[in-house]
């Protein structure tokens, strides 16, 4: 924790200021002042199509369990929370954060906001955690708050919307070669992922197959989840790919404020993705009439246009940034060498897994 001791102003008068997790009596802290913060929420769908969830993330930070799912940090001056961060672990994974909440009663938090994300980084690297995500808009000059501690964009992404739900009325589209995701897809559609993802994209996101599992259709939060996926075999004319491979994905999540909708498919599945597309918006619509949302990545523009089509608008273009929190120590580990008498013997070879940029020495035996 950061204690500091004169005034960030600069002036001769003394604060007692502390940076700590959120305690029961900060809750309430937090909650006196909400129309006094200034909030920025940074991590869509969560905080586009759910209701605001400060108290419910605020209630979960109690929770006393080294992997508990959300954290909360905040910083105080006289006893007076001036300024809290929040941070959830991602989808299926306990070893990654992503920053969802920066608020402040100052006019301008910015240091604050510094302050409080590097304690939340330094504590996550203590906890193992080896990445933290988050999405900031491309137009807002705050990402520097997050390119100054290292946080680096790996890509972009488009939100389009259609707030109220204009646009012609689509006739009930068939269903086609669509089907409802199962467990048994995971492995297949890991696989698509690496086909169509950019190598940048793969190596800061590091999805692994238990992520593409449907899960349970009430997602985290309180989201009701649907996805499906079609077979490159259940398209015709298609023989360039194997016949069991998944020729791609489209998922639609629903929360009390929209609904929010992507897809990943293969290059030459356009026209079918455009189908599956329709499909989504088409039962969107017709389970509920809410704002509607849909995010592309920079290498999926290519459905643009049906958006616009449908009465959608490009609402904001984000930046996706990681920062990598862990890093694993060289050890010297034993490993065998093949020596010029075609004997195994033990030698000495060190590794750091958590740093790419350096390669394995391995001594060479004479």
């Amino acid at each position: 924790m950061r204690r500091g001791g004169r005034a960030r102003g600069g002036s001769a008068a003394e604060k007692d200021s502390l940076i700590r997790n959120a305690g029961w009596a900060d809750i309430l802290r937090i909650l006196a002042t909400r129309g006094q913060q200034q909030i920025l929420r940074l991590n869509p769908p969560y905080t586009i199509i759910q209701p605001e969830a400060v108290l419910t993330d605020l209630v979960r930070a109690q929770n006393p369990a080294p992997r508990r799912r959300c954290h909360t940090l905040v910083y105080l001056e006289d006893s007076h929370v001036s300024a809290y961060l929040q941070a959830r672990c991602r989808w299926q994974r306990h070893d990654e954060w992503t920053i969802t909440t920066l608020a402040t009663t100052e006019r301008d938090g910015h240091q604050l906001w510094s302050l409080l994300l590097e304690e939340a980084l330094r504590q996550a690297g203590e906890r193992g955690i080896t990445r933290v995500f988050t999405k900031v808009p491309v137009d807002d000059d705050r990402i520097e708050l997050f390119r100054n501690l290292g946080f680096a964009v790996y890509s972009h992404e488009r939100v389009w919307g259609n707030l109220y739900v204009k646009g012609a009325e689509l006739e009930h589209p068939r269903r086609g070669p669509l089907r409802t995701l199962e467990s048994r897809d995971a492995f297949d559609l890991s696989q698509l992922y690496r086909q169509v993802t950019p190598r940048a994209v793969q190596q800061a996101e590091a999805l692994t197959s238990k992520q593409w599992h449907p899960g349970s259709r009430l997602a985290v939060g309180g989201l009701a989840a649907r996805a499906f996926v079609w077979d490159t075999a259940s398209v015709p004319h298609d023989s360039t790919f194997a016949q069991h491979g998944i020729g791609g994905w489209v998922r639609l999540l629903t929360g009390p404020r929209g609904h929010w909708i992507t897809t990943l498919f293969r290059p030459e599945q356009r026209g079918t993705a455009q189908d599956a597309v329709d499909y989504i918006l088409w039962t969107a619509r017709k389970s509920a009439p809410k704002p509607m949302y849909v995010a592309l990545r920079e290498y999926q523009v290519e459905l643009e246009p049906l958006l616009e089509d449908r009465g959608f608008h490009l609402l904001t273009e984000q930046a996706l940034l990681v920062k990598y929190t862990a890093v694993l120590e060289r050890q010297v580990a034993p490993a065998f060498a093949l020596q010029r008498g075609h004997r195994l013997v033990v030698s000495d070879w060190t590794m750091s897994r958590a740093a790419p940029d350096q390669v394995i020495a391995c001594p060479t035996n004479p």
